[in-house]
């Protein structure tokens, strides 16, 4: 039995590494905005942000700033059939703008926040906004 489990171990510990990397994707984007914006009720600046996507189901993203500044945002309701054009899309009324909507490269996937969570960050109906969207690159 012990013979057994060391095998298994020996075995696990040879193709883990193996299976770790051809796992790994770089799912990391690079989008420049050019003013502020709210990220789950955080205001973050304007500048280059690198925007990762951080779970396996693609609709948690880590939003990262240039001096290191990170916010996690659920963008829970997903779309298929999108358009081949990477964004990254804001809900935005006066000078107020929210993350509403990221749409990966290499993706058919369009990951989206809630219309309730829009309103409430922009602190107006959302039915009278603006929508802005900034092309994503691959990192």
């Amino acid at each position: 039995m012990k013979r057994i489990l060391t095998r298994i171990l020996m075995a696990a510990g040879i193709a883990g590494p193996f299976v770790a990397h051809v796992g790994a994707r770089d799912d990391r984007m690079i989008a420049n905005i050019p003013f502020t914006f709210i990220v789950n009720k955080t205001m973050m600046p304007a500048g280059r942000y690198q925007l990762t996507q951080s779970d396996s189901s693609g609709s948690v993203f880590e939003v990262q700033n240039a001096t290191g500044r990170t916010i996690f945002v659920l963008l829970g309701n997903r779309i298929g059939s999108k358009s081949n054009k990477a964004s990254i899309t804001f809900a935005c009324h006066g000078k107020r703008c929210v993350l509403a909507k990221i749409a990966p490269p290499d993706s058919s996937t369009e990951y989206l926040l809630g219309r309730d969570s829009v309103e409430r960050n922009l602190h107006h109906p959302f039915g009278m906004t603006s929508m802005v969207s900034i092309k994503l690159a691959g990192r």
